[in-house]
C-alpha cells in the first residue's frame, strides 16, 4: 500500500466519508512563514494559526525561515486527533489551492492567497498587512481563527454555495471595537470566585488565550467536566496534544493554567455540571458561570443555577457566539437567551434518540451520566451517524454528537447526503469571543448584558 493510499485510510477512519476524505486529500495548502527574528505577534499567529489548519488539512507545506518549526507545530496538532502527517513538509512547489502569508507578501504564484497581520488588539487583512510587537494574545488568535475559515471558505466554495460567503478582502479592525468595549486593556486580571462548565472545544480555545495573557491572573477558576480526552476530539479542541488522550479534560486544562499563573487556583472537577452542583449545595450561589456546553438545553440548565453573571460560547454549523449576562431590570440572563421553545416538537432526549437510533431510556442515562458508549451503543450510532464504531466506543454520547459543536455540514457532489466536517476555526473564535467578554465581565463591570453573533465565513461585525 503507497503512503498516499496509507494516509487516506487513515483519514478515513478518522471522519467517516470517502467525498470528504478524497477532497480532503486532493487540496494542497502553502503556509508562508515569517522571519526568524519576527515580532512577538507573528510568531503567536503563526502557531495559532498552524495548529488549526492542521487538524483538518492533510496536506500543508511550510516556507520561510521558522518553517522547520510550524511543521512541528502542525505535527502535533495533526497527531492529536490521531490524523497522518505525511503530507506535511517544509517545501515550496506551487500551484497551490490556497496561500496564506503571516506578515509578508506571499511568493511569485498564481495560487489563490491571502496576506494576515496583527498587532495588540488589531487584525489586518489582505496586502500590506503587518505584524507588530505587542505580547497581547487577543489579535493573533481572533486573526488566526479568521484566517483559517477563509482558508477553508475558498477551498470548499463550491460546496458552500448559498452559505452566504464573504471574502475579507483589504480589511483592519481593532477587536474591541466589535465587542463594544474600547477601554479594555493588557494588565493582570482577579477571578473572584469563576465556575467553568463543559471544557470541550470551545473551552479549550479560552483556554489557551488564558494561558498566553502574559500579564499575571489570579483568583479561582473552577473546571467542571466529566469527560477524558478521545484522540477524536483533536480535530477540533486547539490546545490539545497527543499525551492528553485517555486523561480527564479538566486535569489538563487546570495543570497548564497553574503552570501559566502560579497565583491562579485552578481547580479540576471531574463530573457532569448538575453532579457537581448537587454536591457542593444548591444554596450557594454562583458568582460568575462561564459556560462552554455543547447543548442549548445544557447552557439553559447552566442558567438555571441563577449565576450573578455569565459568560457563553456556543458554535452552530457556519454560526458562532458569545456573550455576557449581568440579570437585573431590563437585563437579561443566561436563560433568557435559550428559552423553551413552545413550537419545538422534540426535546433533547427525543432529538438525540432520533439521531442516534438508540433509545430514549439509554439516551436519558448517557446524557446525565457522562458515562462511554459501550460497544453495542456504539455500533447502533454508528449505522445513524455514518462514523466507523471503533472510533466512538468508550465516548460520552455528546462527544460523538457532531452537530454540537465545532462542526458544520457541507454538501459534498460526491456524497449521498450533507457532510459533517469539523470547524476548529469556529471554536477557536467563539473561544476568543468569550475569552473577550469575560474581559469586559472583569475589567468594566458594567451592568450589561452583551451578545455577539456571527457568520463564521462573513467579516465579522460588531456586537449586538
Amino acid at each position: 500500500m503507497s503512503a498516499a493510499e496509507k494516509n487516506r485510510q487513515a483519514l478515513l477512519a478518522l471522519f467517516g466519508d470517502d467525498a470528504l476524505v478524497s477532497k480532503l486529500t486532493t487540496t494542497r495548502i502553502a503556509v508562508v512563514a515569517p522571519p526568524v527574528d519576527t515580532p512577538a505577534s507573528a510568531a503567536l499567529l503563526a502557531k495559532v494559526l498552524v495548529d488549526t489548519l492542521a487538524r483538518l488539512w492533510p496536506n500543508i507545506d511550510f516556507v520561510g525561515e521558522i518553517a522547520e518549526s510550524l511543521l512541528v507545530v502542525g505535527q502535533d496538532a495533526a497527531n492529536a486527533g490521531a490524523a497522518p502527517v505525511g503530507g506535511m513538509n517544509v517545501n515550496w512547489a506551487p500551484p497551490y489551492d490556497f496561500v496564506i502569508s503571516i506578515g509578508v507578501p506571499p511568493p511569485e504564484t498564481v495560487s489563490p492567497s491571502l496576506r494576515v497581520g496583527t498587532d495588540g488588539w488589531l487584525v489586518q487583512f489582505g496586502e500590506g498587512a503587518i505584524c507588530g510587537g505587542s505580547m497581547n494574545p487577543i489579535g493573533p488568535f481572533f486573526a488566526a481563527g479568521l484566517a483559517a475559515a477563509q482558508v477553508f471558505a475558498h477551498c470548499f466554495s463550491a460546496e458552500l454555495d448559498g452559505a452566504g460567503l464573504r471574502h475579507l478582502g483589504d480589511w483592519c479592525a481593532d477587536v474591541r471595537d466589535l465587542f463594544g468595549a474600547p477601554e479594555l486593556e493588557l494588565r493582570p486580571f482577579h477571578l473572584e470566585d469563576t465556575h467553568v462548565f463543559g471544557v470541550g472545544a470551545v473551552t479549550h480555545a479560552m483556554a489557551w488565550v488564558i494561558e498566553s495573557w502574559p500579564e499575571p491572573i489570579s483568583g479561582e477558576l473552577h473546571l467542571v467536566d466529566g469527560d477524558k480526552y478521545g484522540d477524536g476530539n483533536g480535530q477540533r479542541y486547539a490546545f490539545m496534544k497527543a499525551p492528553n488522550v485517555g486523561a480527564p479534560k479538566v486535569a489538563a486544562v487546570a495543570a497548564r493554567l497553574t503552570a501559566a499563573h502560579p497565583v491562579l487556583n485552578a481547580v479540576a472537577h471531574e463530573c457532569g455540571m448538575n453532579d457537581y452542583c448537587q454536591e457542593r449545595g444548591y444554596e450557594r450561589p454562583f458568582f460568575r458561570v462561564i459556560t462552554g456546553l455543547d447543548s442549548e438545553e445544557s447552557r439553559r440548565q447552566a442558567g438555571l443555577k441563577d449565576p450573578v453573571r455569565a459568560v457563553n460560547m456556543w458554535t452552530s454549523g457556519h454560526y458562532i457566539g458569545a456573550g455576557q449576562y449581568v440579570p437585573g431590570d431590563g437585563r437579561g440572563c443566561l436563560v433568557c437567551a435559550y428559552p423553551e421553545s413552545v413550537e419545538a416538537e422534540l426535546d433533547e432526549v427525543n432529538l438525540f434518540h432520533h439521531q442516534t437510533g438508540l433509545y430514549p431510556d439509554v439516551v436519558r442515562e448517557l446524557l446525565d451520566s457522562a458515562r462511554g458508549l459501550t460497544p453495542e451503543e456504539a455500533q447502533t450510532v454508528s449505522q445513524a451517524k455514518g462514523v466507523p464504531a471503533e472510533r466512538i466506543i468508550g465516548e460520552p454520547l455528546r462527544s460523538v454528537i457532531p452537530v454540537l459543536c465545532a462542526t458544520g455540514k457541507v454538501s459534498l457532489e460526491q456524497a449521498k447526503k450533507a457532510v459533517d466536517v469539523p470547524f476548529a476555526f469556529s471554536s477557536l473564535i467563539s473561544g476568543v469571543a468569550g475569552f473577550i467578554m469575560l474581559l469586559r465581565d472583569v475589567q468594566l463591570g458594567d451592568d450589561t448584558s452583551e451578545c455577539w453573533n456571527q457568520n463564521i465565513f462573513k467579516r465579522p461585525s460588531p456586537a449586538m
